[in-house]
């Protein structure tokens, strides 16, 4: 006896995959399908590191905001009284502030997107020998499994 495992993501093709599973055979106890559900959601982190970055750091827009508040302060800070360091560094504040403001913004709209995405499906397949084992694999491949495993029991 074998046991096939596949996990999915929650799709159309896991409903097409099951169905098509049934329809070979795989029935009853032959067939055991556990939903895992998302234990936590996952914080967006203001400051991305090296190892750990989520793709959505507030630092990008301030950085790049910034800069362009800085340069455009540098050049035109030569006709105003305060100099051009002086309005440099305020136009870097006001502008890395904009940034904050417009990726908090962005962002905001695309966590409300995510919070509806939910967790795995695995499906477990009791196979009575390696040709039920290979069909059943085939098929959850054919449906977009993201990994399968195989476990023979004695």
């Amino acid at each position: 006896m074998v046991r096939v495992y596949g996990i999915f993501k929650h799709s159309l093709e896991l409903e097409l995959g099951i169905n098509t599973l049934k329809e070979n055979g795989f029935t009853g106890d032959k067939l055991t399908v556990i939903v895992l559900n998302r234990s936590q959601q996952t914080k967006q982190k203001i400051l991305d590191s090296m190892y750990k970055a989520n793709g959505m750091s507030l630092l990008d827009g301030m950085a790049m905001l910034g800069g362009v508040g800085m340069l455009l302060g540098v050049i035109y800070g030569s006709q105003v009284y305060i100099g051009p360091i002086a309005l440099g560094l305020i136009g870097f504040f006001i502008g890395g502030t904009l940034g904050l403001i417009i990726d908090r913004a962005f962002n905001k709209s695309n966590r409300k997107s995510n919070k509806s995405s939910s967790g795995e499906v695995i499906i477990v397949v009791h196979c009575i020998n390696e040709d039920e084992a290979d069909i059943a694999e085939i098929i959850m491949k054919e449906h977009l499994a993201t990994a399968l495993g195989r476990r023979p029991i004695s």
